[in-house]
């Protein structure tokens, strides 16, 4: 067995194509999607720049027409001054009347439209600006204290630590890029094992040497468990790289949170050890899935089409993690590879649940033994190991399932 998981894993390493697929196409196509997202966002900057939103205005009090001056001068606004408020039409309206001595803003904008709200923090400057300016002038005027238009008094604290934010975002971001990356790279090793070999007419030569059949398939299984680790760390790694280049350009509070984030709270021995046993649990999951889906096949074209339907329902799983809301339970525990993923963004977020870990460690040795009993018989039927089977496993399944019903 050592001898085929040695070969095998050396033909997938030696696979160029597979290589580009798994490997080089994310060096290349994640530097194409930050500079695709900067430059989308300049273009956005850029056109919203250039664009002018009609400000509809009323004064009623004399006394704040120097208010005016200070609208006026807003970039990108078109100031019109009008007798009604204008609350119907496509643009801002502001109404400033006298209350207390003091101006009093109305502000009519379309909540829905995003120009409009963008715009609005630049009239918002000037409006509080000239509040302060007033206010100024009544407390010398009539010899007010500032206490006395300060009736209360909000400060935020972060009970949490300096590094929550960067915390939150790192314990989602990694178990979902790290379960992806896996499962992506397992399903491409699983299809070149499988259908690719059935294609190639390798799978006759490799069942006339003096090994078991069970020695074989399982030699599969393990080779792809291991490339799968393998190139999906590698592509995880560029993966988190680029999101967190992104976010430290375009998210100033997370840039500040990363140049002084304690990644000691992260990468020690413990979260690696038990993300690593965790991923391989999902590793070996999916494997067995995807290994069976693409024995059906005889060429690579028909297996990738083969695992598209199990591959999009696994990875929309961990998906879930990024919910807020979301609290671990048992049903969560329960579900395969989402209790991998939500497990990781336990540990990560500092948030040891050990009882939920533990559930979903053994439910995931559960849901590997139950896959192993189940589609391993499959794939030692001839027609399967050689890729000429008509059907596919969803209905091979279907088929099982029918006869236990009869039962």
């Amino acid at each position: 067995m050592k001898i085929l998981i040695s070969l095998y894993l050396k033909d997938l390493l030696r696979n160029k194509m597979l290589g580009i697929m798994v490997i080089l196409v994310p060096i290349i196509f994640y530097p194409l999607i930050y500079w695709g997202i900067t430059q989308f966002l300049m273009i956005r900057s850029g056109f919203e720049e250039s664009r002018e939103v009609t400000l509809y205005y009323r004064i009623d009090d004399p006394g704040f027409s120097p208010l005016k001056d200070s609208i006026t001068a807003i970039s990108s606004f078109v100031p019109v001054e009008t007798a009604e408020p204008e609350t119907e039409k496509n643009g801002i309206s502001l109404i400033v009347t006298r209350q207390n001595d003091l101006p009093r803003y109305e502000v009519f904008l379309d909540s829905s439209n995003a120009v409009q709200k963008s715009f609005y923090g630049r009239l918002e400057e000037k409006l509080v600006a000239y509040y302060k300016t007033e206010l100024e002038k009544l407390m010398a005027d009539k010899n007010y204290q500032k206490e006395y238009f300060k009736v209360y008094n909000i400060e935020s604290v972060n009970i949490e630590g300096q590094d929550e934010t960067v915390t939150k975002i790192l314990s989602f971001i990694i178990p979902l890029m790290a379960v992806i990356s896996i499962i992506s790279s397992v399903a491409a090793a699983s299809v070149e094992l499988g259908s690719g070999h059935s294609e190639d007419k390798t799978t006759e030569t490799t069942l006339t040497i003096p090994a078991d059949r069970k020695d074989v398939i399982l030699s599969k299984f393990f080779t792809v468990v291991i490339y799968g680790m393998l190139a999906g760390l590698v592509n995880f790694i560029l993966l988190v790289t680029m999101i967190i280049v992104i976010f430290k350009n375009m998210i100033g509070q997370v840039e500040a949170g990363l140049a002084d984030f304690d990644w000691g709270l992260i990468i020690n021995f413990r979260s690696i050890s038990i993300s690593f046993v965790s991923l391989i649990l999902i590793a070996f999951f999916v494997s067995l899935i995807f290994v069976t889906a693409a024995g059906f096949a005889s060429k690579r074209k028909d297996g990738n089409i083969m695992v598209s339907p199990f591959t999009a329902v696994i990875t929309y799983l961990p998906l879930v993690i990024v919910i807020p809301a979301i609290e671990p339970n048992i049903l969560i525990a329960m579900t395969p590879v989402l209790n991998i993923a939500f497990a990781l963004k336990l540990i990560i977020s500092n948030d040891l649940n050990t009882i939920f870990i533990a559930e979903a460690v053994v439910f995931s040795f559960i849901w590997v033994v139950v896959m192993y009993k189940f589609l391993f018989p499959f794939l030692l039927e001839e027609e399967v190991l050689l890729g000429y089977s008509n059907t596919s496993l969803i209905r091979k399944i279907k088929i099982k399932m029918g006869k236990w019903k009869k039962k």
